[in-house]
């Protein structure tokens, strides 16, 4: 309530005179002074303030219209009876610069080999899939580009008394920072992920003298102290790294872990409680807890419960997250937009061929045996009877359901075009952001899905996601990083198979296994293959009932 008052009245502001008083005779309140009950009320409004007023009236207080505290000063020739007419006394000039509160910086620390880069790509795909313009600023890939020709970056080169690979980090350092700097004066900048090790707290202090007061900013952690996890992670980091690239592997591995030798020398981890932080203990065994220390707003909030819900399946965890459109429709026969139609003979070809490709595609857990699967479909008809022969537990997500088509359901593009043609251009102008009459956006449905993809990042057994093509786009769309007007165009082709593999860099690997359905079937083996279905779908409904 102060703030918007004194945002509205903070503008060509004079002093305010008491009622009845001299041209002399002015208010000198403090911020917050409450106002005598034996004093005269004014005559304004509860909540109002008078032209020009620097205070508000509000019930019994009285409050200051701007905010003293952030505003500097400066000696005034003007004199008072008390002090003397040589006295000089404080005179309001200007403002302070404010903190840029529309940008946030993200600083990683940690070792090398701690998942620092698998927390970079999650936050990556989460933030820009909901719309904030997020970029990633490696240190790392700055002190490769400008690697002299015939120069060696091995262990010795991270030795902390080593001052030629001292100056050339810094100076990768301070590279890195400036585009940083450069990126967010673009509008539309508003994440910015700065990795390195930033392991001293003189290193962190530096960057904390550059944001301060100018960006908001804080720190994620990332400790591991699981010996066998440490060792996993090494050698996934070897199949990625470019400074290994052409290495023989065991040579690699012993680089690698002498470089983190001259890390650990000097690392410091994160103590200091005054500073805003997430701190990541063991959290990528999916077996840790976290520490938060100062963290508040939307952004750094919904980062904090994201880290929860990613780092409980654990970095390494070798799942399978498979993505199928429904089968073939009878609205889809005929192009008509929405519905809740049944699948067409070909539909029902496709759901009896899909469980025995997916069966034959689950992996195996390190103890050697068939790592659980569920199976998650919309509450519309087509989903449902598409994954009902699925042998896998199966859960019902309305908001799985298909973009809502408002007045525009059971229609086809060609109607739409025909007889709404303004609305047909303004979607084809604008597919991400268009919402049908009465109906939903694409950005509208990727709000409704934040919750499935919470759901999928923290499982740690495979899942199935038989949904439809508005809904697979923009999930595959997080999890790909597509960007986000790509997202509305994607092909999601019907009765197709699609298969992600998690990596241990937060990256997805991904295969597409398409069905052979022959759409040109004669009747009869089209009306057989009908009745199979109708039969084996009869005996799915009876097992589960019993």
């Amino acid at each position: 309530m102060w703030e918007f008052w004194r945002s509205r009245l903070s503008k060509g502001k004079t002093r305010h005179r008491r009622r009845g008083g001299s041209d002399d005779d002015t208010l000198s309140l403090s911020p917050m002074t409450s106002r005598s009950l034996e004093a005269p009320l004014p005559d304004i409004q509860v909540g109002a303030a008078p032209e020009n007023s620097t205070h508000v009236y509000f019930k019994d207080m009285i409050v200051a219209a701007s905010d003293d505290s952030e505003e500097e000063s400066e000696p005034s020739e003007r004199g008072t009876a008390n002090s003397g007419s040589d006295a000089r006394i404080p005179r309001k000039v200007r403002r302070r610069n404010r903190v840029d509160r529309q940008k946030l910086i993200i600083i990683l620390v940690g070792l090398p080999g701690r998942g620092k880069t698998f927390l970079c790509n999650k936050l990556m795909c989460y933030l820009n899939w909901l719309g904030h313009d997020t970029r990633h600023f490696n240190v790392g890939q700055y002190r490769r580009v400008q690697k002299g020709a015939g120069e060696v970056q091995d262990a010795s080169f991270f030795d902390p008394t080593n001052e030629a690979g001292l100056k050339a980090r810094h100076h990768a350092l301070m590279a890195a920072l400036e585009d940083m700097d450069t990126w967010l004066e673009e509008d539309s900048a508003q994440v910015a992920i700065f990795d390195a090790t930033n392991s001293t707290e003189q290193r962190r202090q530096l960057l904390r003298n550059r944001f301060h007061g100018k960006r908001q900013y804080l720190f994620i952690e990332s400790i591991c102290n699981d010996p066998d996890i440490l060792q996993q992670n090494y050698r996934y980091k070897m199949m990625y790294s470019p400074d290994y690239k052409s290495t023989e592997a065991d040579k690699a591995l012993n680089d690698f872990k002498e470089r983190i030798e001259k890390y650990e020398e000097v690392y410091e981890t994160i103590t200091d409680r005054n500073m805003h932080y997430i701190k990541l203990i063991d959290m990528v065994t999916g077996r840790g807890y976290m520490d938060v220390n100062r963290i508040s707003g939307y952004i750094p909030g919904k980062m904090v419960f994201f880290l929860m819900q990613v780092c409980k399946a654990g970095v390494a965890r070798m799942r399978k997250i498979w993505l199928t459109r429904h089968g073939e429709s009878e609205y889809n026969e005929r192009a008509l937009l929405g519905g809740d139609s049944s699948i067409s003979p070909a539909g029902q070809i496709y759901a009896r061929l899909l469980p025995d490709v997916i069966v034959d595609r689950i992996p195996l857990t390190l103890e050697g045996a068939t790592m659980p699967v569920s199976v998650w479909t919309s509450t519309l008809r087509r989903t449902i009877q598409t994954a009902e022969l699925l042998p896998f537990p199966k859960l019902r997500w309305k908001a799985l359901d298909e973009i809502q088509a408002g007045i525009f359901d059971g229609w086809t593009y060609e109607e739409i075009a025909e007889k709404q043609p303004e609305e047909y251009a303004a979607r084809k102008r604008d597919k991400l952001r268009y919402r049908y009459p009465s109906g939903e956006s694409y950005m509208d449905v990727i709000q409704r899905l934040e919750p499935v993809i919470i759901e999928i990042e923290r499982e740690r057994e495979c899942v199935v996601v038989v949904a439809h093509q508005a809904i697979l786009r923009a999930l595959y769309g997080y999890f790909m990083k597509i960007p986000l007007s790509d997202v509305p165009r994607l092909e999601i082709p019907l009765h197709t198979l699609i298969e992600l593999v998690p990596t241990p860099d937060g990256r997805m690997a991904e295969e597409r296994i398409p069905f052979n359905i022959r759409k040109s079937m004669d009747m009869p083996a089209r009306t057989t293959m009908e009745k199979q279905f109708s039969e084996m779908i009869t005996l799915s409904v009876n097992r589960e009932q019993a």
